[in-house]
């Protein structure tokens, strides 16, 4: 009900000025002051439990000692007829959410504003009182510019002392469903451990500072999405776009902004000195105008905005003063292009930058985009019709190379378009590089890295590692070695090798490596959205110092020569993935597991079928979890922190898992096995210093273990054997100079299917068991790995690149297998760390498969260009 009009004890309730989750706020006069006051009144619910009014009287006491310019002042609690109301200070003006519906505060002004929220905290705090709602709509603004905190602490003073630290009567949820608006509003700015329930301290409300200050900077709410869940998801999950902000105030802000509270600044009044430092030292004004300040100019591929034109002038500018002034340092610029919805983009497809750095392209299912930098549309270049992946640029800019999925070929077009000169025929490629010698040198998706004439012909290998996937080569200035990224995961690594030798040096753990002519290279971490960079020794091939941490929160990066960088904002990599898991059935039908998406890995179905155990999570803290497909429910195994627990395997009982673990041999591992259901310790079966060991299938009896096993280089890969019985004798099984993985025992025991790359690249092989040395027959025809045999034993499947295969196999006399069809294709995901290798399993009617999908997300759909970041690597990274 209204109060507006009615009168409570002394005070003349004139009008409503706003309602919030802990009830709604008049204007009123004190007729026994003669002046005007607010009157929060507090619901009707509240009133009728005594010991939560007993303790919000407690707690108003505290809150009315605070006294301080910028916290609007509590007068006291009253009671009239019943009626709990809070009598506090009117402030004038308007609220910050008010402020910013009409878009962001310039940055010097935001920080001002800051100062002074950050005042009111510190006065607070040092009474040991925690605001824990704080947020734009409890923040008012004089209109004389004078801040004023409202509602300090009432959320712990309005919440059920039993109830404190559950979900439920936190600041977000204490009006429940009936204020969606509030509580949207509220949980937007809850801290990670406010999210998970947690029990909260000071550095809650620095986190909501840090959001707050985001918002005012951008005019953009951080968190904020159309659900509670998704908006708590989101605190939980989204990592800020540190470009939309001031580079000047990022230090800060992402200090603020550690989800770890353990990690976050302590103290408010730490905030306050870096404020104050900061705003005495404006340094970067054009990154404030380009990003932060005025967001209308950006530039929309396809679409001009307001000030668009200013911004290509001093880009042009900035172009023509690389070839005017060379000699002097070149001003860094960054901006953004937000791509419009109607171009495919895909941030796997790729793009790349021209050497000059004026141009960049993308990639997208339709076909190729170039862009212009001086330009505000994107241009489809025709020719190029149909799923392009992997552009690059010639040495000389005027022709674009690229992968065309749709007819698997490397082809080249002129970059305005026109008839596309196809090159060769590839599966697939996993980068390129366009040499000075018109050479292009390119990995296949394999071991090898090729290398053709520009002009066509054919191709020749120039590098190679077995049991490794070679990726984006570089040949180096010298001419005379190749650098490349050597999968799999977590073990990859950038490589050096001689062209005339064959020699291979290892250089560092990273992804996408590229040599610069400052001297540098400049890579990605495996682990992380981190690019790096460290001076490079050309002539010895090794690097001068340890990498340094250039730029986070990168998703993939192109550079050109020239020192433009192009890089896609947020997440990608192992370690970012998601993925669902789905039923396939042998038409290729899918029905996806009710199972959340998640990062997975590895997993195996239990002998009846109703239960799923799963590798959870990226080293060191991935676990494994079963689903119970009857209940719907997700139960964590492996509880030990900090280790590595995959590859499960069921017993044949069902009674136990048997795993990996790296508890005690690390990037590598050891067997363990715990009950299923959970119960007990964890059991170590066997462990071989610097080998790892993976259990993949059992004999028939399941007496016998078979295991693939592998050493730190991930180059000697072979299959072992390991006794459950007595003292768990382990052996060889099948150790020969090859790469051998995947062993797979039939149904009767008889026979063990497994890959190989003896021919040269991977196929799948029988062999007679145990006994496999007596003969061996190859089953695939065109590469395949990890096979599967029917319940039957009388088929056997595998998978290629892209399609399940299906081979019929007779037994009697001898093995005899048929020849391999297409069961189905689709986009099923790649193994995270075995890079191209398709992981699935068989569900035990032998009628489905298991496997992953990429979870649905919302592809990035900016790219943030940085001309001239060749002169900010060259000042954070000497190359002397």
């Amino acid at each position: 009900m209204s109060f507006a009009g009615k009168t409570l004890g002394h005070f003349d309730l004139l009008a409503s000025i706003g309602r919030g989750g802990m009830g709604e706020v008049y204007r009123a006069r004190d007729r026994k002051l003669d002046r005007e006051v607010a009157i929060k009144v507090l619901p009707e619910e509240f009133t009728r439990d005594g010991n939560r009014v007993a303790r919000f009287q407690r707690e108003a006491k505290l809150l009315a000692s605070l006294n301080h310019p910028n916290i609007a002042a509590i007068h006291g609690l009253e009671e009239s007829g019943g009626i709990q109301f809070l009598v506090l200070e009117l402030v004038e003006g308007e609220t910050l959410a008010d402020r910013l519906k009409r878009g962001p505060i310039p940055a010097d002004d935001s920080l001002k504003l800051a100062l002074q929220i950050a005042d009111a905290l510190e006065a607070a705090h040092e009474k040991g009182v925690i605001h824990r709602d704080l947020k734009p709509a409890n923040i008012k603004v004089t209109p004389e510019g004078k801040v004023k905190v409202l509602d300090f602490g009432l959320a712990k003073a309005f919440a059920e002392e039993k109830q404190e630290a559950t979900l439920t009567y936190s600041p977000t949820l204490s009006e429940l469903a009936t204020q969606k608006g509030v509580i949207l509003g509220t949980a937007a700015y809850m801290s990670p451990e406010q999210a998970k329930a947690r029990t909260v301290d000071k550095r809650t409300d620095i986190w909501a500072f840090g959001v707050v200050l985001y918002e005012m900077l951008t005019g953009r709410q951080l968190f904020a999405s159309d659900t509670v869940l998704d908006t708590l998801a989101g605190v939980l999950r989204k990592e800020p776009d540190w470009e939309e902000v001031p580079a000047r105030v990022r230090p800060l802000l992402r200090r603020c902004l550690q989800k770890d509270p353990n990690k976050r600044l302590r103290d408010i009044g730490d905030v306050k000195i870096e404020l104050a430092e900061t705003l005495a030292n404006p340094n970067d004004v054009l990154d404030q105008r380009l990003i932060a300040v005025a967001p209308e100019r950006k530039l929309l591929l396809g679409f001009p905005w307001i000030g668009a034109t200013a911004i290509l002038s001093l880009l042009v500018g900035g172009v023509a003063v690389w070839k005017l002034k060379p000699t002097e340092p070149r001003q860094v610029v960054r901006f953004s292009y937000e791509i419009p919805d109607d171009i495919p983009f895909n941030l796997i497809q790729g793009g790349a930058v021209s050497p000059d750095g004026r141009k960049f392209v993308i990639s997208t299912s339709k076909g190729l985009y170039l862009h212009p930098v001086d330009e505000l549309t994107a241009k489809f270049i025709a020719g190029t019709e149909g799923n392009t992946r992997r552009p690059f640029f010639s040495p000389d800019g005027k022709w674009i190379g690229y992968y065309s999925a749709t007819d698997r070929k490397l082809k080249k077009i002129a970059v305005n378009g026109g008839t596309p000169v196809p090159l060769c025929d590839v599966a697939g490629i996993s980068g390129a590089w366009w040499n000075d010698d018109n050479t292009i040198a390119y990995g296949q998706g394999d071991d090898s890295i090729m290398r053709i004439s520009a002009n066509g012909g054919t191709p020749e290998s120039i590098a190679r590692q077995k049991s490794r996937t070679l990726a984006d080569p570089q040949i180096l200035p010298d001419g005379k070695s190749v650098m490349y990224t050597a999968f799999p995961m977590p073990v990859v690594k950038i490589m050096v090798q001689s062209l005339k030798s064959g020699e291979t040096k290892e250089l560092f753990r990273g992804v996408g490596a590229r040599y610069l002519p400052t001297g540098h290279i400049v890579f990605m971490s495996p682990d992380n959205n981190t690019l790096f960079a460290v001076p490079f020794d050309l002539d010895r091939l090794q690097a001068k110092s340890g990498p340094v941490a250039t730029l986070e929160g990168v998703g993939s990066y192109v550079v050109s020569e020239s020192g433009t960088l192009a890089y896609i904002p947020g997440a990608s990599g192992a370690a970012n993935s998601r993925q669902t898991l789905v039923w396939v059935n042998r038409e290729g039908k899918e029905e996806p597991l009710s199972a959340a998406p998640n990062q997975y890995t590895f997993f195996r179905i239990s002998p009846d079928g109703k239960r799923v155990a799963l590798t959870v999570g990226t080293p060191p803290k991935d676990h494994i979890w079963i689903w119970d497909a009857v209940r719907e429910t997700m139960t964590r195994l492996t509880l030990d922190e900090g280790t590595d627990n995959m590859t499960p395997l069921w017993t044949p009982d069902g009674k136990r898992i048997v795993y990996t673990s790296s508890r005690e041999n690390l990037m590598l591992g050891d067997i363990y096995s715990k009950a299923s259901d959970g119960t007990g310790e964890a059991e170590k079966l066997a462990s071989s210093p610097g080998r790892g060991l993976v259990p993949w299938s059992w004999s028939k009896d399941g007496r016998t273990l078979v295991l693939w096993e592998f050493d730190s280089t991930a180059s000697n890969q072979d299959i072992g054997m390991l006794a459950m019985e007595g003292n768990h004798l382990r052996k060889p099984l099948l150790q020969e100079k090859h790469v051998e993985h995947d062993p797979r025992i039939s149904p009767d025991g008889r026979w063990l299917a497994y890959a190989s790359n003896e021919s040269g690249k991977v196929e799948v092989y029988v062999r007679p068991f145990p006994e496999v040395n007596k003969n061996r027959w190859q089953v695939s025809t065109s590469g395949g790995n990890n096979p599967l045999w029917s319940l039957d034993g009388r088929e056997l499947f595998y998978h290629t690149r892209d399609a399940a295969m299906a081979v019929p196999v007779e037994t009697a006399p001898t093995f005899n297998p048929g020849k391999p069809t297409v069961l189905f294709r689709g986009t099923h995901s790649k193994c995270t760390w075995l890079a191209d290798y398709t992981y699935w399993d068989i569900s035990p009617d032998g009628k489905h498969f298991l496997m992953m999908k990429e979870a649905a997300t919302e592809a990035p759909r900016k790219i943030n260009i940085v001309l001239n970041w060749i002169e900010e690597l060259k000042q954070r990274v000497p190359a002397k």
